[in-house]
């Protein structure tokens, strides 16, 4: 009798993390002036938070550690570009570069495509120069809808998610996630093409509310996706293809639709809409 007690409370005890509260808010994003423009994708490197936001007006640089903000990096941005994800690549334009290559995804009806930035200079005048545009292929002829990147430096590989049908909102006539693989092209100034022929591979996973911040790393994509009050943080195995766990978002400590997914060292952290950085205690 009190072995199977013993089983049953371990067995719950082992449950019981799915829907913990992992996500601890560490500091709120406040810049020196405003910009009529919501908080997308980030990024971390040298110990601070590069910030994209809707449009690509700018890139706002806060403190990781003290939450301060730094700088504010103008952009020639487009009404276009969404910056929903970005990635730190393993790539670096010139010999020298301190930073290497952001890739951003514009995930967009209108526009389909992934901005290559170089980021130079020190910190309190740091630069961004657009260095190369990939497009992507047409949604109806890869099947994917507001294809979102996420890259693989290790393998020199990215990632393309979105959705089967061209609605990330609901899952009317079949529509669900898809996750293609592309070789990350080589660095070039200017502009390029993907084709669907250079798919290498596909997943299909069932709908989930608004593709949002991704990131890879260790073989593991994680993502977040959804609004406030439906959102969720998921974990694949890349090799086999497996959800390997899903999490709901607000009972893991985010209440508000969640943006920035992204690795510093070995600590995950989250900001939402609001620019409230997370940090994930439970990986």
């Amino acid at each position: 009798m009190k072995r199977i007690f013993l089983t049953i409370i371990l067995a719950i005890f082992m449950a019981a993390p799915v829907n913990a509260q992992i996500f601890e808010a560490v500091f709120q994003q406040i810049p020196s002036s405003s910009i009529p423009s919501s908080r997308q994708g980030g990024i971390a490197m040298d110990d601070c938070i590069f910030q994209f936001m809707d449009g690509a007006p700018a890139i706002d640089v806060f403190s990781l550690k003290k939450g301060e903000h730094l700088q504010r990096i103008p952009l020639e941005g487009r009404k276009t570009w969404h910056c929903n994800n970005a990635c730190v690549s393993g790539k670096y334009l010139r010999k020298g570069d301190k930073y290497p290559l952001v890739y951003v995804s514009q995930e967009n009806r209108a526009e389909h495509c992934i901005c290559v930035f170089r980021i130079s200079g020190k910190k309190g005048s740091l630069k961004a120069e657009l260095v190369q545009k990939i497009n992507l292929p047409e949604p109806a002829v890869m099947g994917v809808w507001y294809p979102n990147l996420v890259l693989d430096s290790d393998k020199g590989e990215v990632y393309i998610t979105g959705y089967s049908r061209e609605s990330w909102k609901d899952a009317r006539g079949g529509n669900g996630l898809q996750v293609l693989k592309f070789k990350l092209p080589s660095v070039s100034y200017g502009e390029i093409s993907l084709s669907a022929d250079e798919i290498l591979g596909r997943r299909n996973y069932a709908f989930r509310l608004a593709t949002q911040g991704a990131v890879i790393k260790d073989g593991k994509m994680y993502q977040v996706y959804g609004m406030a009050g439906n959102s969720a943080f998921v974990c694949y195995d890349l090799e086999s293809g497996v959800e390997e766990w899903a999490k709901d978002l607000s009972a893991a400590g985010i209440p508000n639709e969640p943006e920035s997914l992204f690795f510093s060292g070995k600590t995950l952290f989250c900001v939402d809409v609001k620019g409230i950085v997370y940090k994930c205690t439970g990986l």
